[in-house]
């Protein structure tokens, strides 16, 4: 079997988060998050796995509907979104936030990890079903969460 391994300076994204019950994670913070895609499959008539720019494209598409975004757990139990007149209010503990619907993203997940955000770019990547991909998000160097079918 051969693989690919994924990485460009163009698959990143800037966004916010915060998490519950993880000390300083707790605040509102940011991440300048960089992705890396791992693809194992068989070969094509041309001698590859697939094209990287075709990769690449994928990716950089994600990242852009990632960036510059307050990203926000729509399936959390402890923490409450809620979108209102153009406006998403987050209730968590004693915290209340209330942005500008446009500056956020709520996210099918239970939280904002960096293994669920690999599990959901994940989920918006296509390939063939004989190909294994493993989608790796990087908070920082060192720091960095994987999700593999």
């Amino acid at each position: 079997m051969y693989s690919l391994q994924v990485k460009d300076q163009r698959m990143h994204f800037s966004a916010s988060h915060f998490l519950r019950f993880c000390g300083d994670c707790e605040h509102l913070h940011g991440h300048n998050y960089t992705l890396e895609v791992f693809i194992t499959g068989p070969l094509n008539e041309d001698g590859m796995i697939m094209d990287f720019k075709e990769v690449k494209e994928m990716i950089v598409k994600i990242c852009k509907t990632l960036d510059h975004k307050v990203m926000l757990p729509g399936q959390s139990t402890s923490i409450d979104v809620k979108s209102e007149g153009g406006f998403i209010e987050v209730t968590a503990a004693t915290k209340r936030y209330v942005f500008p619907e446009e500056d956020c993203i709520v996210l099918p997940t239970k939280s904002t990890t960096a293994e669920l955000l690999a599990n959901y770019i994940h989920g918006h990547l296509q390939f063939p079903s004989d190909y294994r991909v493993k989608v790796c998000v990087s908070e920082s160097a060192g720091s960095t969460g994987c999700y593999e079918d």
